[in-house]
Protein backbone atom coordinates (compact mmCIF):
# COMPACT_ATOMS: atom_id res chain seq x y z
CA UNK A 1 0.00 0.00 0.00
CA UNK A 2 1.66 3.59 -1.03
CA UNK A 3 2.30 6.02 2.09
CA UNK A 4 -1.04 8.22 1.66
CA UNK A 5 1.30 10.90 2.02
CA UNK A 6 2.81 10.53 -1.21
CA UNK A 7 -0.69 10.40 -3.19
CA UNK A 8 -2.59 12.86 -5.62
CA UNK A 9 -5.47 13.65 -6.76
CA UNK A 10 -4.07 16.63 -9.08
CA UNK A 11 -4.82 14.70 -12.07
CA UNK A 12 -8.12 13.79 -11.32
CA UNK A 13 -7.36 10.62 -10.47
CA UNK A 14 -5.76 9.34 -7.52
CA UNK A 15 -2.21 8.72 -8.66
CA UNK A 16 1.50 9.24 -6.70
CA UNK A 17 3.67 12.42 -7.03
CA UNK A 18 7.51 11.55 -8.27
CA UNK A 19 9.84 11.89 -5.72
CA UNK A 20 12.45 13.59 -7.86
CA UNK A 21 10.33 15.80 -9.35
CA UNK A 22 7.28 16.59 -7.22
CA UNK A 23 4.79 15.85 -10.86
CA UNK A 24 1.82 14.73 -10.12
CA UNK A 25 1.25 11.40 -12.35
CA UNK A 26 -1.82 8.50 -12.62
CA UNK A 27 -0.79 4.69 -11.10
CA UNK A 28 -0.37 4.10 -15.10
CA UNK A 29 1.96 6.78 -15.82
CA UNK A 30 4.19 6.40 -12.86
CA UNK A 31 7.75 4.09 -12.78
CA UNK A 32 9.21 2.56 -9.77
CA UNK A 33 12.97 2.96 -9.04
CA UNK A 34 14.18 2.07 -6.23
CA UNK A 35 11.04 1.55 -4.27
CA UNK A 36 9.65 4.78 -5.01
CA UNK A 37 7.42 6.46 -7.87
CA UNK A 38 8.98 8.50 -10.32
CA UNK A 39 8.38 9.99 -13.56
CA UNK A 40 9.62 9.51 -17.25
CA UNK A 41 11.45 12.68 -17.11
CA UNK A 42 12.92 11.93 -13.92
CA UNK A 43 13.78 8.24 -15.12
CA UNK A 44 15.37 9.22 -17.99
CA UNK A 45 17.83 11.65 -16.39
CA UNK A 46 18.86 8.98 -13.78
CA UNK A 47 19.44 6.12 -16.03
CA UNK A 48 20.16 7.71 -19.22
CA UNK A 49 17.63 5.57 -20.79
CA UNK A 50 15.46 6.40 -23.71
CA UNK A 51 12.75 5.42 -25.69
CA UNK A 52 13.19 1.93 -27.72
CA UNK A 53 9.73 3.46 -30.49
CA UNK A 54 11.41 5.65 -33.55
CA UNK A 55 9.52 8.31 -34.40
CA UNK A 56 8.90 8.40 -38.35
CA UNK A 57 7.89 11.90 -39.66
CA UNK A 58 6.31 11.76 -42.85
Amino acid sequence: MPDASKLSTATGQLGPICSITGKAMTFSEAIILDNEYVCWDAYVKLTGAASATDVIEE
